[in-house]
């Protein structure tokens, strides 16, 4: 109820009231703005101007105290003309002290609070998943089934944030009210442009609970009889269900909210949208999969139990290695969205600063477990680093420089002498300036193995002695 329903309701209550004594007073009277009663004949009411006051700025209460709307209460029992001049002076002049024109009062921070938490998250959630999305795309050695929901998975939640992300920017900076007024007054223009967000914030925000499920579903699958079997459901199907089923509930909805908003002259952009029966087109579907998984959990929680006991280990050991597995678990499959399932009448700080930081971190929970803590992932990095690394190195010792290659049987007989008698040779035109003395030790040890070190055989020591003098630069590309 608006203050100006209240004081109107007031005034009603008082004039209906027989305990209510008008002797030597003025009847209750309603101005369109305030209520004005219990005054005398001969004096001056006062009242607090009609704002919403941030005391919590200094100066702001007093400031609220001293300018004041004043009526006078005429001898003859009738109300004069309400003067609200003051509360002109506090609109021209302290603005900053009352909430309006699409200002809050600084005393009601958590809201302040809450969406930049969720931003916040919403942004490092986006990051991490991207990173994750681009990891799982560009390893051809890790592609299958499971890794092809995980991209579904992520780009749910990627578009989920980013849609939250502007919708709370816009809705932040007033993109769809026009501010030039005390009380904002909507941008009927555009109305189709507010609509089409919230479908699609609405949309994204049930697809990722759906594509949860699908991972729920494939995961039990692993543990069960139907890995034995090597069931595959067809990949065309999993992505009409991820995809599909929330189109088709948030399409419900919009349609049934649409009929239920025209009844309301007032609803702009399907606002409130969190209202009605109708509602449970989408908090039943979002329910049912987060219900069904908290059942996968419990039967993979079981599984996993069997398995452990099976095992030659000590029981300690398992009942880590379970609650282990649970803790993974809970954020991947979404099983902790479950407490949102009550939401108090009077949403206070801690329930909403809890609600944004549950929903905004779980981008940050999936593309850690499945992402950077997955062994195949890691091995597929380790494995192109390493790729990259020999490819720098060999173009960088390799492939420009002169590199002296003596033969097999020289590197037998002089591996153990001193560096200085190794770099030189017999033929006194040969050089090898371009090496140091660690660079040609290991070009040494990179071209002679310790197999071909065994197989000369000693007979042989004539023919090497007359292959030493031989000693040639050359380039090794």
């Amino acid at each position: 109820m608006t203050t100006t329903a209240r004081e109107n309701f007031t005034c009603y209550q008082l004039s209906q009231s027989n305990s209510y004594s008008s002797f030597n007073r003025c009847s209750p009277e309603f101005d369109k703005s305030l209520c004005w009663y219990n005054v005398t004949y001969g004096e001056i009411g006062y009242r607090i101007c009609p704002f919403t006051f941030c005391k919590a700025i200094p100066g702001c209460e007093s400031i609220a105290e001293t300018y004041r709307v004043t009526k006078m209460c005429h001898e003859n029992g009738t109300w004069g003309t309400t003067v609200y001049d003051k509360c002109i002076d506090i609109l021209q002049h302290h603005k900053e002290c009352i909430a309006g024109f699409c200002r809050q009062c600084p005393e009601n921070n958590i809201r302040e609070i809450t969406i930049n938490v969720s931003l916040i998250l919403s942004t490092v959630s986006v990051a991490g998943l991207l990173i994750a999305l681009v990891l799982f795309n560009i390893f051809d050695s890790i592609q299958c089934r499971r890794l092809s929901i995980h991209k579904n998975l992520a780009i749910a939640f990627i578009m989920r944030f980013t849609m939250y992300s502007i919708w709370t920017i816009a809705n932040s900076n007033n993109v769809f009210r026009d501010c030039s007024h005390f009380n904002p007054q909507h941008r009927l223009e555009l109305d189709w442009l507010c609509k089409m967000m919230l479908w699609l914030v609405i949309y994204f925000q049930v697809a990722s609970v759906i594509w949860m499920l699908i991972e729920g579903l494939y995961l039990y699958s692993r543990f069960t009889v139907l890995a034995m079997r090597s069931f595959e459901p067809s990949y065309k199907w999993i992505l009409l269900s991820g995809w599909g089923i929330p189109f088709i509930a948030v399409l419900t909805w919009s349609i049934v909210h649409a009929q239920y908003s025209m009844m309301n002259p007032k609803s702009y952009c399907w606002l409130p949208y969190a209202k009605g029966n109708h509602l449970w087109i989408i908090g039943g579907t979002m329910s049912f999969a987060l219900l069904a998984n908290v059942l996968l959990l419990l039967l993979i929680v079981i599984i996993l139990v069997q398995k452990l006991r099976s095992e030659n280990a000590a029981e300690s050991a398992k009942i880590w290695k379970t609650i282990k597995a649970t803790l993974l678990l809970v954020p991947l499959l979404g099983v902790s969205n479950i407490l949102l399932f009550y939401e108090p009448d009077q949403q206070d700080g801690p329930y909403m600063l809890y609600s944004a930081i549950l929903q905004n971190s779980q981008g940050i929970f999936i593309s850690i477990l499945y992402c950077f803590l997955n062994s195949e992932i890691q091995n597929a990095v380790k494995r192109q680093i390493n790729k990259f690394s020999f490819r720098c190195f060999k173009r960088e010792n390799f492939g420009t420089e002169r590199t002296y290659v003596p033969d097999v049987s020289m590197a037998t007989r002089r591996l153990g002498t001193p560096m200085e008698e190794l770099s030189t040779s017999k033929d006194k035109n040969c050089h090898v300036n371009s090496l140091t003395p660690s660079q040609v030790s290991q070009s040494i040890l990179n071209n002679v193995s310790s197999n071909n070190i065994e197989k000369i055989d000693n007979t042989s020591s004539s023919d090497s002695e007359n292959t030493v003098t031989k000693n040639k630069i050359t380039d090794v590309y």
